[in-house]
């Protein structure tokens, strides 16, 4: 029998199109010089096995994204992430609803956080507004079992973490992940780099 949500939204599809409109841009460019420099060496191949790679990668990504959902519905909240599985959240675990304006990046805009949390406090379930459309949230927030409670005023994410604790996910509030992460994202690309180079004979800058 097909199951009727009491609510059910999905991402702002802009994300897609932005995801894709990214790609683009730094595929083409990026392929076209190797391209260049790859076909009269007789390396082409490999290059387009590269981009194959790439390509196979983005899609599936992007495949993900439309399969993104969060569902009120049969007494439970549910819903997956690009890189998680299904997270099931019954009614009877739900003891707080919040939803709190919090100012994205630098910028006086603000998005909307919705943070589901136990009777311990424990964070059970959060989605960030700049993912989804406008109104989503408070439908969803609607659509629980406890009434939502409206932070009044907009805050940075470091005051959110420090007013609601256990709320970020394991990648928010580490300035020194997203350091690290940096420096080894820098390292592959320089790496890629001067492999794809020293392959199709490229000279290199010492």
């Amino acid at each position: 029998m097909t199951e009727v949500a009491t609510v059910r939204i999905v991402p702002r599809r802009s994300l897609l199109v932005s995801g894709f409109v990214s790609i683009l841009v730094v595929l083409v460019p990026v392929s076209a010089v190797l391209y260049w420099f790859a076909i009269p060496r007789g390396q082409g191949l490999w290059v387009l096995l590269v981009q194959g790679i790439v390509v196979v990668i983005a899609f599936a990504l992007m495949f993900r994204q439309l399969h993104l959902t969060t569902v009120v519905a049969e007494g439970e909240l549910r819903g997956n992430g690009i890189f998680t599985p299904t997270v099931r959240v019954p009614f009877e675990r739900i003891a707080t609803v919040d939803l709190v304006p919090v100012y994205v990046g630098q910028s006086t805009e603000s998005a909307i956080q919705l943070l589901v949390r136990d009777a311990d406090g424990r964070r059970l379930f959060r989605l960030r507004g700049n993912f989804w459309r406008p109104g989503d949230l408070e439908r969803i927030a609607e659509a629980l079992p406890v009434a939502a409670t409206d932070s009044a005023h907009p805050m940075s994410h470091s005051e959110f973490f420090a007013a609601y604790p256990g709320s970020a996910y394991w990648f928010e509030n580490r300035p020194w992940l997203v350091g690290g992460l940096l420096v080894v994202i820098i390292a592959a690309a320089i790496g890629v780099a001067v492999g794809v180079m020293t392959l199709l004979g490229m000279p290199m800058m010492v």
